[in-house]
């Protein structure tokens, strides 16, 4: 029996189990992508195959706690970590035989409680134990639009157990409870004048034991760093703690000069209403620039005299050449081959042109990807609607309505600039923001933050690059102040952009950027603290100076906009985001670590002190970003249960961040069990970081179901995965010839 469990409890099972689990799940996102969610529960997520898998995976944790006992105080963060993994599988399992749901569909005045079941989940209807009355559905926009910022749900329950009828609301990321039942705002109808709310219903025994599990997970976690630090400092390999972090450095950024003009400056401070919110006039000029021509400054002009020059003089500005075609063929079709732009009255006088943006529409109502002509003839019609509305004087809204200023804005009077520049001069309206949220906003779009922290990011990574050749500890002490520099922009970006949109700046691709290169600088300044190691500097740099780069200069919408309402009015949002941005820092920070280990190994072998420090460094960077990946996925699962009743769902995203930290555990466990050597662990750490590039691109731009989905379209991100994976099979080709003659001259030695 000893011998069973010994064998059942092996590291070399776990860790065939954690590679055979991801590549299930991997799968399973295919299956969905090609033949729906229904198909890959049946196939993978639901089938005897993969719950075998999971019963495997649990006998194995139960035996290697049952097979190290006694535990002792080293062996603590063991116990908790695996014992976590084995109440939320209970969890799971209790949620699996035991949870009730489906959805309950109300008109307004309706009343009801039989739940139909989800359309991809099957089984039958079920019936609440009592009643549910819709009094009213409401939809809250934004200001000035018909975006929909909430939807709310007023309804009265009819349970003869709680005596007379009583009312409750139900918006989005605010469910309401009653006898074990969970009511989540899901969707809603509109016909002939009525409305009907979509409520998710649900009854889940397994959930609270789950989260349990979850928060002994992370302990556990947190407690085995603690061990194997402790265990590192008996060696005396490295993570002497310091008494204090790093003050940062201050850095004074000069603001650019604007031409001294008086009328522009007022014009640029003058309060406008767009996008659902209120602006000065400046971000509406720039955003607006960009959307017509593609440019951030239109050959050269300040982009607030650029829009007022469009919308004081429309017939002029329709026949100028400022709408960027995108795309050769729509060059010839109107008639302007060669051409990077062409006018507004150009284009769609074109009945070529009109042709193509017909296609492109008639391409998207199907579902079709639309590449290359379609491509660039779907974005000319959205620079044409933008030019359209600054023709037509639609745009520039800084007359706030009498009484509720969420109201549309109004456009001013007939006039030219000077009137709109006396209207800026004037006395301010009531319903405008204070001078200083407005000069707020323009200081942010002048200093432009993402440029600064780059510019001092590189400047950082070639001081400690030349430190790195001269070991200098001036030069040392001059990269990490340049790191620290460049995090305080960083920061003071973030702060300030969270201050302008009234949330925090993580609700799309830009601004999730933003947390990955903040989040390299803050674990560098941390590590480096605790561990005093060059490397950390060297390499922190070198990630973020990338990061802020590619998002300062990539064509991607930097500008504010509002979010749907599943992301507001939630603190899940501050929360599981920078988690799990963080967690792909201190992954990518890892991975650069894992390339220059495997490049020293090819091009300077000799140098195997530095390897080794190297390899060290990769197991705490993997170590720390795993536990705070596996904190990002768990506080993700916590609001998808708090938004639409369910903590996990199968959806591409979350599988995809549980591949990686299968992979990455996968790394871990077949380290400490020396299954794999250091040059290994660099490798295989190489093509597991692939899976968080999945994760966070793959996923939205790849596969085309999921709510995280962005669809395929005709977006180069595929493209340049492939041709990224490719360079590292052959950089790891090239690491592992280089790594097996120096085994051969080792043992010929």
């Amino acid at each position: 029996m000893k011998k069973l469990v010994e064998a059942l409890a092996s590291l070399k099972l776990a860790v065939v189990l954690l590679v055979l689990l991801l590549l299930g799940l991997s799968a399973g996102t295919i299956v969905e992508s090609s033949r729906g969610a229904e198909v890959a529960g049946k196939l993978v997520y639901y089938s005897w195959w993969f719950l075998g898998l999971e019963v495997v995976f649990l006998v194995n944790v139960a035996c290697s706690i049952v097979h190290l006992y006694p535990w002792g105080k080293p062996r603590i963060g063991f116990l908790v970590t695996h014992g976590a993994m084995v109440v939320i599988l209970a969890g799971a399992s209790a949620s699996y035989f035991l949870k009730q749901e489906g959805q309950l569909m109300l008109w307004e005045g309706e009343t009801g409680n039989q739940l139909v079941a989800r359309e991809a989940d099957g089984g039958a209807a079920v019936t609440l134990p009592f009643a549910v009355q819709l009094e009213r559905f409401r939809i809250d926009h934004y200001p000035g639009t018909m975006r929909p910022s909430n939807f709310r749900s007023d309804v009265r329950i009819i349970d003869s157990t709680a005596g007379d009828p009583f009312p409750a609301a139900i918006w989005m990321n605010h469910p309401f409870d009653h006898r074990g039942w969970r009511f989540f705002q899901s969707s809603y109808q509109q016909q002939g004048g009525r409305s009907a709310t979509v409520l998710s219903v649900s009854k889940d025994p397994g959930e609270p034991i789950v989260f349990v599990g979850y928060g002994l997970l992370v302990l556990g976690m947190c407690l085995v760093l603690g061990t194997r630090i402790s265990q590192a400092r008996a060696k005396k390999k490295a993570l002497e703690a310091l008494g204090a972090l790093a003050a940062l450095a201050l850095l004074g950024v000069a603001l650019p000069a604007h031409a001294a003009d008086p009328g522009l400056e007022q014009l640029r401070r003058l309060p406008v209403q767009h996008d659902g919110r209120v602006m000065p006039l400046d971000t509406l000029a720039r955003e607006q620039v960009v959307a017509v021509t593609g440019e951030r400054a239109f050959q050269g002009s300040d982009p607030v005299q650029t829009v007022v020059s469009w919308w004081a003089e429309p017939q002029a500005a329709a026949q100028a050449p400022v709408v960027k075609l995108g795309h050769p063929d729509l060059a010839a079709a109107v008639g302007a081959p060669g051409m990077t732009h062409a006018s507004f009255a150009q284009i769609v006088n074109s009945q070529a042109a009109m042709q193509l943006l017909d296609q492109a529409r008639e391409a998207a109502a199907s579902g079709r990807p639309r590449q290359g002509v379609l491509s660039a003839a779907e974005k000319l019609e959205e620079r044409l609607v933008a030019m359209q509305a600054i023709l037509q004087r639609e745009v520039i809204r800084p007359v706030p309505p009498p009484g509720d200023v969420t109201q549309r804005w109004g456009v001013p009077r007939v006039g030219g600039a000077a009137e709109l520049t006396a209207l800026a001069a004037g006395p301010r309206l009531q319903g405008w923001p204070s001078a200083a949220e407005i000069d707020r906003e323009i200081t942010y779009n002048q200093v432009r933050p993402t440029r600064v922290a780059w510019i001092v990011l590189v400047l950082a990574l070639l001081v400690s690059i030349y430190a790195w050749s001269g070991r200098s500890k001036l030069l040392d002490g001059i990269a990490l102040a340049g790191l620290v520099a460049g995090f305080a922009v960083m920061t003071w970006g973030i702060g300030t952009r969270w201050a302008i949109a009234g949330r925090i700046p993580a609700s799309n691709m830009y601004e999730s950027l933003l947390f990955l290169a903040w989040g390299v600088g803050l674990f560098a300044v941390v590590a480096f603290a605790l561990m005093r190691n060059r490397l950390v500097v060297l390499n922190a740099n070198a990630m973020a100076a990338l990061t802020m780069l590619l998002t300062d200069l990539l064509p991607i919408d930097g500008f504010v906009h509002p979010v749907p309402p599943v992301l507001s009015g939630t603190p899940w949002l501050a929360i599981h985001v920078p988690i799990i941005m963080v967690s792909y820092s201190v992954l990518a920070l890892g991975v650069v670590i894992a390339h220059m280990q495997v490049g020293f190994t090819i091009f300077s072998p000799r140098r195997a002190e530095l390897i080794e420090r190297m390899a060290d460094l990769l197991y705490w960077y993997m170590f720390v970003g795993s536990i705070l990946l596996i904190a990002g996925i768990l506080t993700g699962s916590i609001w998808a249960a708090s938004s639409w009743g369910r903590y996990w769902g199968w959806d591409p995203k979350e599988v995809w961040s549980l591949v990686a930290f299968l992979a990455y555990m996968a790394i871990v466990h077949g380290r400490f069990d020396k299954l794999i050597g250091n040059f290994g662990v660099a490798a295989i750490s190489i093509v597991a970081f692939q899976t968080i590039l999945m994760t966070y691109l793959g996923v939205n731009f790849v596969l085309t179901t999921g709510m995280h989905s962005y669809g395929m379209g005709d977006s180069p991100v595929v493209t340049w995965m492939i041709v990224v994976a490719l360079a590292e099979i052959a950089f790891l080709v090239i690491g592992w010839a280089a790594h097996q003659r120096q085994q051969k001259a080792l043992a010929a030695a």
